[in-house]
């Protein structure tokens, strides 16, 4: 391990700088859309191949009276807030979701644990990554094993990390199916559900369509299983054990074997005699010495050997033991880390990366609104630049009067207002899709029932004014009712007796 040492210390600024690029991969990664809207500003803001001055260049008018160029701006920052923050609706929706999946209040595993789990694997693998690398590399270098013990050793923590995290998953997706078969079969509604053949509509974007249906159900649409809806083989979790007792019984294998090799090397240069020594043991007993004199020293030097060596070698498998449970304890610790923070819903996983660590919806929105205003502030630059560039070009070539119209108007037409108008669009497309996706017997039944609505309170002036209708109708029934001929007989006999 000496080696070793001398090597991290020779190239520890090498190393220093592989590990501060692998810490920035891991946060470009992390923030990966805020660096995506970084460079799309700065693409907008180039002075000569900026998309600024191409979208310049369109003239055309839409119906509703914007420049095309101008949606089309304001379409691709708005998506930067769509990625980056959802709207409050989305963080109902996402909070609702995770409950009906058993997974509100499990996180993702974060930055810095995922830096510190790593590093954990890596350092245990490296000590018989270096061991394993005498043998990958036979023949090679001193200088070289070492350089092949840390690829060795970072293979094998990529590996064990990947599998260890698989593992803890998979555990925690079994549990959940598992709780959904038990909580079915102890509902003793007659009309209780069939798992088998469910047609999964549920999405994050309509989360609502089964908050009726019982608790397992809404488990079950959420969580992929097999065509007998039951746990089945824990494939990932075999994998894990049989690499891990692999690698920590390979790994101490090889331990001893080196350190069986060392001491085999040692004795048999010990064994050796040396051209130095004035005299030895054997020299006395070759001179003439009785055996009874030497066989005791003898016997004594043999015995002190043997223990120092049992003891050495009940030390050494000791180490390899203790370091054999450290390396299987940090892998049950990966598994534990992957229970904890993995996610069994199909879309989980993006539903806590809405709600974030918000505790309510209040401090979310007051979140949103700041992203969303910084957001627009850098859309609306943009924009206001393109509306300058638009109305210059117009200058420049000549537009006729619906152009015209449209550039006076530009300081109406700002990126809220867009964004604005995409959300409520949004919001009925979202609707309009809710209202064909119910069932076909209740779109019937709407259709045949009619609509009943309550009479609203007649006013004094219309009670008023629908009296005095209903009495002119009586009077004009009087003079247009039909004269009978006795009606008749005894009008004429009153006119005849006048005369």
């Amino acid at each position: 391990m000496d080696e070793l040492y001398a090597f991290l210390l020779a190239y520890r600024a090498i190393i220093g700088a592989a590990v501060l690029t692998a810490i920035f991969v891991i946060l470009v990664i992390t923030w990966w859309d805020e660096v995506k809207l970084f460079f799309k500003s700065m693409m907008y803001s180039l002075p000569i191949i900026g998309k600024t001055r191409r979208l310049a260049k369109d003239m055309s008018v839409r119906k509703d009276g914007w420049f095309a160029s101008e949606r089309t701006l304001c379409d691709d920052f708005a998506g930067d807030i769509r990625r980056i923050a959802a709207d409050p609706e989305m963080y109902d929706r996402s909070k609702s979701y995770l409950g009906k999946v058993q997974e509100l209040g499990r996180n993702e595993l974060g930055v810095f644990m995922r830096i510190l789990l790593i590093a954990m694997v890596f350092v245990e693998a490296l000590g018989f990554a270096y061991v394993l690398a005498g043998y990958t590399l036979p023949g090679a270098s001193e200088q070289l094993q070492v350089q092949g013990s840390f690829f060795i050793a970072f293979l094998i923590s990529c590996v064990l990390v990947f599998l260890t995290h698989q593992s803890g998953q998979e555990l925690h997706k079994r549990g959940l199916i598992k709780k959904v078969r038990t909580w079915w079969m102890h509902d003793t509604d007659e009309d209780r559900a069939n798992l088998l053949g469910r047609t999964n509509k549920v999405t994050l974007e309509n989360d609502q369509v089964d908050d009726n249906d019982p608790a397992y159900m809404q488990i079950l649409h959420r969580v992929d299983t097999n065509a007998h809806v039951t746990p089945g083989a824990p494939i990932w979790t075999i994998i894990a054990t049989i690499a891990i007792i692999g690698v920590a019984v390979g790994a101490t294998y090889v331990r001893y074997e080196t350190y069986q090799q060392e001491k085999t090397a040692e004795t048999i240069g010990s064994d050796t005699p040396s051209s130095n020594s004035i005299f030895s043991l054997g020299d006395l007993q070759s001179d003439g010495l009785p055996s009874a004199l030497t066989q005791p020293q003898a016997d004594a030097d043999q015995q002190a050997e043997n223990e120092q060596e049992g003891a050495r070698d009940a030390a050494n498998l000791t180490t390899y033991a203790i370091l054999a449970t450290l390396f299987i304890l940090i892998q049950i610790m990966g598994i534990g880390i992957g229970y904890k923070t993995g996610f069994a819903g199909k879309e989980s996983a993006t539903a806590r990366g809405i709600i974030r660590n918000f505790p309510s919806r209040t401090s979310y929105e007051a979140w949103y609104e700041r992203k969303r205003d910084a957001i627009a502030r850098v859309a609306q630059k943009h924009l206001s630049n393109l509306q300058v560039r638009l109305t210059a070009n117009a200058a420049a070539n000549g537009v006729d009067k619906t152009h015209r119209e449209v550039l006076m108007g530009s300081a109406d037409r700002t990126f809220i207002d867009h964004h604005e108008q995409s959300e409520n669009k949004a919001e009925i497309s979202r609707q309009n899709a809710d209202k064909r996706k119910q069932s076909p017997v209740q779109a019937a039944k709407e259709e045949l029932t009619p609509a009943v609505s309550e009479p609203s309170p007649e006013t004094r002036e219309e009670m008023e004014a629908r009296i005095r209708q209903e009495l002119l109708n009586e009077k004009q029934a009087r003079e247009e009712k039909t004269e009978t001929e006795e009606e008749m007989r005894e009008r004429i006999r009153k006119e005849m007796g006048e005369s």
